[in-house]
């Protein structure tokens, strides 16, 4: 996400009014009003800020992302290389920042242009900073939730080498699947909170579909690194609780509007068949080079 992209995007927000605040401007020229002040670390270039977004266009809010994904979006501070560029913004704010930036319409190349301005509107971007992205805090953060799911549901789990936790509630008698066998599978998913996102059985969450199991070839990456690590522990037959920790599901991007960024997802599956498939080649190993590599 970089550049003027960001007017477009459907994110979310927080909109502090205040009165008496000074209008800056960038070095590029877009005019910014910091409402409420933090006292966290400045922004810097590769930082991945967590934020709540706004876009209005004069004084209609386009999008509000607490009220389209429920969370901050992540967005990568990136160098500034065009006028206009609202990274360069960004890159002034500090975590605890709400700020808002103001650009012209009609100032912006035709093709950068939302198609419901007109020349004179104000396109108005608040970013409300609510934090950086942290991969180690984010794993412990992870590991608190699912504990405290796990004990909450009365769940018998064993935890797979990936760090997925699998519940078997009832067991089949059939084959375990292998990498690149094709399982058949019937899913509900949801969100730590209960809310369900997708199911293969339930036809209101994908209005024309049918009622039956998706498949896929197992360990070959078509699926989420959580459903391959879990399933591979199941039997044909089994029906089993997944729950898995976002660095192995949707992780940092989430899954817009459904899932959050950073969110931890619980799967109620059933294995409903395996079929035998090609298991992946082994690597080749390269032949030795006729003459020492340098390194």
């Amino acid at each position: 996400m970089k550049k003027n992209t960001l007017l477009l995007v459907a994110a979310a927000g927080l909109m502090i009014a205040g009165c008496g605040k000074s209008v800056k401007k960038t070095p590029g020229g877009i005019e910014y009003t910091v409402y409420k002040s933090g006292s966290g670390p400045q922004l810097k270039i590769g930082d991945t800020a967590m934020m709540n977004i706004v876009q209005r266009i004069n004084d209609s809010t386009l999008a509000d992302s607490r009220k389209i994904i429920g969370a901050p979006v992540p967005v990568l501070v990136q160098k500034s290389n065009e006028k206009y560029d609202l990274m360069e913004g960004i890159a002034l704010l500090k975590v605890g920042d709400s700020a808002t930036f103001i650009i012209p319409w009609d100032s912006l190349p035709e093709f950068q242009r939302p198609p419901f301005g007109k020349k004179g509107d104000k396109i108005k971007i608040t970013f409300a900073v609510a934090g950086l992205y942290n991969a180690s805090a984010q794993r412990e953060k992870d590991e608190k939730a699912i504990q405290e799911y796990i004990t909450s549901n009365k769940l018998q789990t064993t935890k797979t080498p990936e760090g997925v936790y699998v519940a078997v509630t009832e067991h089949g008698t059939g084959e375990q699947p292998k990498a690149g066998d094709t399982v058949y599978v019937h899913y509900t998913g949801k969100l730590l909170n209960g809310k369900v996102f997708d199911s293969s059985l339930d036809t209101t969450l994908r209005p024309g579909s049918k009622v039956q199991p998706i498949k896929f070839p197992l360990g070959q990456g078509f699926v989420i690194k959580g459903w391959d690590a879990g399933l591979s522990t199941l039997k044909k037959g089994d029906k089993a609780t997944l729950v898995i920790p976002s660095s192995l599901a949707y992780g940092l991007q989430g899954s817009p509007p459904a899932i959050p960024s950073n969110s931890v997802l619980v799967f109620t599956v059933e294995l409903v068949d395996v079929v035998a498939g090609k298991a992946p080649a082994a690597p080749t190993t390269p032949a030795a080079p006729a003459t020492p590599v340098k390194k």
